[in-house]
């Protein structure tokens, strides 16, 4: 109760502070301006942040433009036109990117190159992998002193924000920092059309609406639309708290009975019923979920109790790491520039340049002007010889670039099966066979700006800002691409995605099922892909159907999951690629920057908590216009769609199918990356849980190793492990020489027994063995496969290694 105290104090605080809005500046001629960002102020890195801009004149008209200058390592500066006739009172949203540094962004009004009004707009950033969780409710207050969620994989603690309908952006864009909606209370009819559509396209994309009951009746819900709601509520029904055992598990003495929103099932899973009304239902759309939870779980007998942190927990778990926020996008950026027109010269061609030059500059020049008698005039014909070769290279070199203006697309198209809303992040390159300046249109409206990775540079070899104009159509003004050479625009915007249906399992050790081309557009080279397996397929037509069977592969570390979904390239030189070989390539780096992070290199996994459907297209999304000019259009899209998978039967989940949550730590250094966890004197719990668990599971076998223990196929070790019957006494500080001998860098390792509701140490693990747990059903817990794991360090030596987990049981 403290944490969640703290929890929602934090979260008020915060809130309050990065909403602060900078008071009205008072422009010239009876001007007022202010601005502040959306979502209260909070943002991430790598996402869309949408500033409001109210403008009241009553001075003078004006015809200027609202410009903010930002954009990733301020590359980028947004401009968006402002027309303001006198007596004009407009609120203008414009969408930049935050800083890594700063506070504000400053939002100006100008009219050609005179400011005529400025002001500041405040934001707070938060990390990439930190749970955001946003509440709209009458009394935000009591949903959020009731949350009690777990930290994420970093120890970062969720966040809870308080917000108003009118601080929810209007483009999908711009959702990036949300992860979760809980709504009570409020009449859903103050969203407009926009955000309706963008909360939709947001939950498609992955995010999850909590609606909880409350004071309001089921008016209040009217404006959601059926497709995600799992039933509509239609009158309140009063609940006796035995039905809401399924949901909330054992109730105290002091429960009550609840008046809860209630209606007939409209799709997805039932939690909580009376008679043929449901009261707390669940569904999926897309790769998200909507809940409706009928009843208030803000009352007294739920907050006050443990029910209300594994009700919240549920309904909010952490988010998967990773995901469509890119911190760095180099290797996508490596993928646009893949064109022929850009590889290096060929080296015999270069060779054959160079020899004739020196032969001709050389003997031939001279036993011909021996034979002329004229040897004097190598004053005039090595100058001649000279400029003619210089202009033959010039030609050479410009014939292998080519004479035609190429708009080169690649794409990132993030949408999911069941669901035609998605997300585009594409990136364009500009190339030029000359220097030129070029104008760009954008129909639809899609955010421009810079890439996050990679500077750019105009011909002349200094960086040079992208001059974005908001809008539908976009605008780049003023594009300079220099003599041979690329210019990369990166674009958000949401999208639709070809329609996938997709039935898929997980079988006595086999990834099963079908996938189905609802489309009317043929994807190539689909491939599912579930932790370090991969089931490649052939092309998927429009309406067609395709079995998937493929018996799950142990991922190897070092092993690039571009290597397995695209094929290997054996040889990183792409000087000579002709433009099929170059699709290949760019396809390799795409699936590759899916995997990368800056910080620690590839992982050769994607960070879904469930399988991942792959498809290609060589089309080209946006139709990007370039005044007086046709340019020629390449495309390379990649169709990312997470999807549901089904547990049933005797499973085995590994590393690679387990995530991993630090719960607690009390060690002086403390450092956990994708592939180790290294720590000083002290102790480090973590909870290990399977991906895509849902329903129960009767433990039959928990293997544990540490340090690569051995090939997973060779088995464990015949004999289980029994926990110690008591635990030894730790080293002291400093350690004596006997204790230090033996000290081999691992740690000692406990177990939390649910049996008995307590720690339990085993004898140590050495490094290279794959251990079996005796009686594995006391430590994982059958309703979620969690097993709680506890490190210990009793020595001034920091220990550092890797945990395999191996976890097989019966799912019903």
């Amino acid at each position: 109760m403290r944490r969640a105290v703290r929890l929602g104090l934090s979260g008020v605080l915060a809130g309050l502070l990065a909403g602060m809005t900078v008071a009205p500046v008072a422009a010239v001629d009876g001007l007022t301006m202010e601005a502040h960002a959306l979502l209260d102020g909070h943002a991430r890195i790598g996402t869309w942040m949408a500033v409001e801009v109210h403008l009241k004149n009553d001075g003078p008209p004006i015809t200027g433009e609202l410009r903010v200058a930002g954009g990733t390592q301020g590359q980028t500066r947004f401009g968006m036109a402002a027309d303001l006739p006198t007596q004009s009172d407009k609120t203008f949203r414009i969408y930049t990117q935050p800083p890594a540094f700063g506070r504000d962004v400053e939002v100006s009004l100008v009219d050609g190159t005179a400011v005529i009004a400025k002001t500041k707009a405040t934001f707070t950033l938060h990390d990439p992998t930190q749970l955001v969780v946003g509440i709209v409710a009458e009394r935000p207050g009591n949903i959020v002193g009731s949350l009690d969620l777990l930290p994420n994989a970093n120890n970062v603690a969720a966040l809870a924000l308080p917000l108003n309908p009118e601080d929810l952006p209007d483009r999908l864009e711009a959702w990036g920092t949300l992860d979760r909606l809980v709504w009570q209370d409020v009449d859903s009819a103050r969203l407009s059309k926009e955000q309706l559509a963008a909360l939709k396209s947001w939950i498609a994309a992955g995010g999850r609406l909590v609606i909880a009951g409350g004071t309001a009746g089921p008016a209040s819900l009217s404006a959601f639309p059926d497709a995600v709601l799992p039933y509509r509520p239609t009158t309140t029904t009063d609940v006796a708290p035995s039905a809401l055992v399924p949901l909330l598990g054992d109730l105290p003495t002091e429960a009550k009975d609840a008046p809860a929103l209630s209606g007939p099932l409209g799709g997805g899973r039932a939690l909580v019923t009376v008679g043929d009304q449901v009261v707390a239902a669940e569904r999926t759309y897309g790769a998200g979920l909507v809940t409706i939870v009928g009843f208030d779980p803000t009352v007294s007998w739920i907050t006050d109790t443990n029910l209300s942190e594994s009700l919240w927990r549920r309904l909010l778990p952490a988010r998967a790491s990773g995901g469509p926020i890119f911190t760095d996008d180099s290797q996508i950026v490596q993928a646009a520039a893949q064109l022929p027109s850009l590889a290096l010269p060929p080296i015999g061609g270069l060779a054959l340049l160079l020899g004739a030059y020196i032969l001709l500059i050389g003997p031939i020049n001279y036993f011909v002007l021996r034979r002329l008698d004229r040897r004097e005039w190598a004053w005039v014909t090595m100058p001649v010889l000279i400029a003619a070769f210089a202009a033959g290279a010039y030609g050479f070199g410009s014939a292998l670039r080519g004479s035609e203006l190429i708009v080169n697309e690649v794409a990132i198209v993030r949408g999911s099966p069941g669901a035609t809303e998605g997300s585009a992040q594409v990136y364009l390159g500009v190339f030029s066979p000359s220097r030129g300046t070029y104008q760009l249109r954008v129909p639809g409206g899609a955010l421009l700006s810079s890439p996050i990775a990679g500077e750019m540079v105009n011909g002349s070899g200094t960086q040079a800002a992208l001059d974005v104009l908001q809008g539908d159509p976009a605008r780049i003004r003023g594009l300079e691409v220099g003599f041979g050479s690329l210019r990369t625009i990166r674009a958000d915007t949401a999208m639709s995605v070809p329609l996938i249906q997709a039935d898929l399992r997980l079988e006595e050790g086999r990834l099963k099922g079908t996938i189905t081309n609802a489309s009317t557009q043929s994807l190539q080279k689909p491939a599912v892909v579930l932790g370090g397996t991969v089931a490649s397929l052939p092309d998927l037509e429009p309406g067609q159907h395709l079995a998937v069977d493929q018996a799950v592969q142990q991922f190897q570390m070092g092993q690039q999951l571009s290597d397995k979904v695209v094929g290997p390239i054996f040889n990183g030189d792409t000087s000579q690629l002709g433009e099929e070989a170059g699709r290949l390539f760019a396809r390799h780096t795409i699936i590759d920057q899916l995997t990368y992070d800056p910080n620690f290199g590839f992982s050769g996994q994607l960070s879904a908590e469930g399988p991942v459907i792959l498809a290609w297209s060589d089309q080209d999304l946006l139709a990007v216009e370039i005044e007086g000019q046709q340019p020629r259009r390449l495309g390379n899209v990649l169709y990312y769609l997470p999807t549901e998978l089904a547990v049933r039967g005797t499973a085995t989940f590994r590393n690679d199918l387990m995530r991993a949550t630090i719960v607690q730590t009390d060690a002086g250094f403390f450092n956990k990356d994708p592939f180790s966890i290294n720590f000083g004197r002290g102790s480090a719990t973590m909870a290990y849980r399977p991906v895509a668990l849902k329903g129960t599971i009767e433990a039959t076998e928990l293997a544990l190793a540490l340090n690569f223990g051995g090939d997973p196929s060779a088995g464990v070790e015949k004999t289980p492990l029994q926990p110690l019957a008591e635990v030894p006494e730790p080293c002291p500080d400093p350690p004596t020489p006997a204790c230090q001998a033996n000290f081999d860098g691992l740690p000692e390792v406990d177990l939390y027994d649910l049996s008995d509701a307590t720690w339990k140490r085993f004898p140590h693990l050495g490094g290279g063995a794959r251990y079996a747990i005796a009686q594995p059903d006391h430590y994982v817990d059958p309703a979620s496969g969690t097993v709680l794991v506890r490190f210990v360090n009793d020595r001034s030596d920091q220990v550092g290694f890797t945990l395999d987990i191996a976890l097989t049981g019966n799912v019903k």
